[in-house]
């Protein structure tokens, strides 16, 4: 690996360190990612995700490695016969062979779930989880999450979530006074400018990505006028001068970067945008999801989870964002992807609950926080300092604890607005009313509700009905470059031919422009090509230690 740094510890463990880990030593605990903040570093709850660590011992020559509780921070292990391997880079562990199943999943929802990685036998520490390495075998301690405990006052919830927001808040400011807070017109940002006092709003700056087409630059002017905060809009318009070979490069870095488990057309637009600013601490709100329903729809009645509930769950909500156009592949491997893929979702949901709709919050908090924004926050740790105080595990586990029905169209979140501060709980959302409209259900309110709802929904079902995806802003611009690139360049996709992912003929006709592709596909054939250089490699250097 270019830039590696090699620890011979002893004659059966070798510990290599690449990036900013080279200038460690091995005579203390190593930190993985310097982004976890804690108020009381003695306990490992109190530690804010993500962050990892390892130890050595040099008796009896044994590798410790310990993930956060929430399992963000990204650290893999495979175990062959006579060894065994640990690391923060999936690719560094990869053998010869993709996984074809995992690739599968992620060709329709767009990142892994469970403990999956695009490579063969390369899995990732679970949540929580210590991975022991001790002469060349593998040995993990496991405990599966706490089930969801009901809390014993609901009505009280949002004053005590608000507290805790308005401590870690203030805290933070004290210890980092050049936090950024990234705001945009949503609900969970202005939660944490509520959180900020008064006092202080006017010195701390605000950072508005500007998306086309969306209110978030509108509403977080306005918000940071009242409180005369500085304010920084970030915007993504350089991106058309960007040259196809620098787009695709661009691209291929980011899925390196992302272990090919994630989007890198949209992370790659971000990193670029995010070249353009100070790497300041960022307060954000990562982690509102778990606290809102986030796949709630309808009557939260009570019903048990049942693979026909996946299925629709997967159908209606998960696929149509990220998933690649069936049509681009072979019919083989896009019908194992769907069983792969509503398998894994039943799984994972039946482990979070009998109950359906607290399932999907477990699965949200333990699949796609997890696996989706883990990856990314894995990516991004050692570039800036992240805090999430809605990732602090005393707010999740009141939000867990609480019923569907006090969290469902946000209920939950706007309560806390509202306790936090109620002058920004009357002003209206993005597209959507004011939080207090969500707070309160009134008959007036309701009515509100359930127009957006409507909307919602038939926005939904023409989305099916098209078959269109809402990729990331700037993704469709990265997306053209990309292409370009290869029409350019056709033998960067040889090897995926192989595959028996995408259909052949389609891939001939993108590569002579008779057709195009979308950033699902094109965020797809990256990352295969990324792995195939990892697998590839391991095959070389398997030849020759062998020759």
């Amino acid at each position: 690996m270019p830039g590696a740094r090699v620890i011979r510890a002893d004659d059966h463990t070798w510990v290599v360190l690449w990036g900013e880990l080279c200038d460690q030593e091995l005579d203390s605990p190593i930190a993985l990612c310097r982004a976890g903040q804690s108020r009381q570093a003695d306990a490992l709850h109190e530690i804010l995700p993500p962050f990892a660590a390892i130890n050595w011992e040099v008796v009896p020559s044994r590798l410790s490695i310990t993930v956060d509780w929430l399992g963000l921070r990204h650290v893999y292990v495979t175990e062959l016969p006579e060894i065994a391997g640990a690391s923060s880079s999936a690719a560094a562990l990869a053998g010869a062979d993709l996984d074809t199943e995992a690739l599968g999943v992620q060709s329709l929802l767009g990142w892994q779930i469970e403990t999956r990685t695009p490579f063969a036998q390369v899995r990732k520490i679970p949540p929580g989880a210590r991975a022991t390495l001790c002469r060349g075998r593998l040995t993990m301690h496991v405990e599966a999450p706490a089930r969801v405990t009901p809390t014993e006052d609901p009505q009280d919830a949002p004053r005590r979530a608000a507290e805790l927001l308005s401590s870690f808040v203030t805290e933070c400011l004290d210890d980092h006074p050049d936090t950024v807070l990234q705001l945009t017109g949503g609900q969970d940002s202005r939660i944490l400018l509520a959180a900020i006092p008064r006092n202080r709003r006017s010195t701390v700056e605000a950072m508005t990505l500007a998306v086309p087409g969306s209110p978030d630059v509108a509403i977080a002017t306005r918000l940071a006028a009242e409180f005369g905060m500085k304010h920084r809009v970030v915007e993504l318009a350089g991106l058309g001068g960007l040259s196809d070979h620098d787009a695709y490069t661009l691209c291929v870095s980011a899925a390196r970067d992302l272990d090919c488990a994630a989007d890198p057309v949209g992370f790659a637009t971000l990193r670029w945008a995010e070249s353009s600013v100070d790497q300041q601490p960022r307060l954000a709100g990562l982690g509102g999801e778990v606290a809102r329903g986030f796949y709630y729809f309808g009557p939260t009645a009570r019903v048990g989870v049942s693979r026909h509930l996946a299925s629709a769950l997967g159908h209606w909500r998960m696929f149509p964002n990220e998933r690649v156009d069936a049509g681009s592949l072979t019919p083989e491997f896009a019908t194992m992807a769907r069983g792969c893929a509503v398998d894994g979702i039943h799984r994972a949901l039946a482990a979070g609950s009998d109950d359906w709709w607290t399932a999907t919050d477990e699965f949200y908090l333990w699949q796609r926080m997890q696996r989706w924004a883990g990856t990314l926050a894995s990516a991004t740790c050692f570039d800036r300092i992240v805090i999430n105080p809605m990732l602090d595990h005393g707010f999740l586990e009141i939000a867990r604890g609480l019923p569907p029905e006090a969290k469902k169209n946000m209920r939950f979140l706007s309560r806390i607005l509202l306790e936090l501060d109620a002058d920004l709980a009357d002003v209206p959302l993005d597209n959507r009313p004011t939080p207090r409209a969500y707070a309160s259900p009134t008959v007036a309110n309701r009515v509100r509700l359930g127009a957006t709802q409507a909307h919602k929904v038939v926005s939904k079902a023409r989305q099916r009905m098209s078959g269109t995806t809402h990729p990331p802003p700037g993704a469709n611009l990265l997306t053209a470059k990309v292409i370009g690139h290869w029409r350019g360049n056709p033998e960067l996709l040889d090897p995926v031919h192989e595959l028996g992912i995408f259909r052949p003929e389609w891939l001939a006709e993108l590569l002579v422009g008779k057709r195009s592709a979308d950033a699902s596909a094109v965020a797809l054939l990256v990352n295969l090509t990324v792995a195939l250089d990892a697998t590839h490699a391991f095959s070389a250097e398997s030849t020759s230690l062998h020759s």
